[in-house]
């Protein structure tokens, strides 16, 4: 049995990203090489087609997503400028926006999709949406 001090989990004490398993070498030189060349690849790919706000979040200039975690932990790593605390925040809100508009603009299943999870879940069996919760049994 693992005794955590109040406040830790386990994953905060003991667990590190693939990438952070990677790059340490851990997992062996092939994949130390390949974060190394990924890294190289995140921090170009930024420069060309992100854009840093003024607070530090980073976002895509394409669509206006802010970045991931898993891309923002590279850039971090590089020693990037810009602010993982505040993309991670602006990125959560983003997220949170488009969901309850999905909320908000969700259609019931049509026949189509119905017949499609009837065959392939059978009749009778009770499924759900995991963005709305909504049940439906076919």
């Amino acid at each position: 049995m693992c005794v955590l001090p109040k406040g830790k989990s386990k994953v905060e004490d003991t667990e590190m990203t693939r990438f952070e398993r990677e790059i340490s070498g851990s997992l062996g030189a092939f994949w130390k090489q390949h974060a190394t060349e990924e890294v190289k690849k995140a921090v170009a790919k930024a420069d060309a087609e992100a854009e840093v706000d003024a607070d530090g979040a980073i976002r895509w200039n394409c669509n206006g997503r802010y970045l991931m975690d898993d891309f923002c932990e590279m850039l971090e790593y590089a020693g990037y400028p810009f602010s993982r605390e505040s993309t991670g925040k602006k990125r959560d809100v983003q997220s949170a926006e488009e969901l309850a508009e999905y909320r908000r603009n969700y259609k019931r299943l049509d026949e189509e999709t119905l017949a499609e999870a009837r065959a392939a879940f059978g009749e009778g069996a009770t499924v759900v949406d995991v963005l709305t919760g909504e049940k439906t049994k076919l």
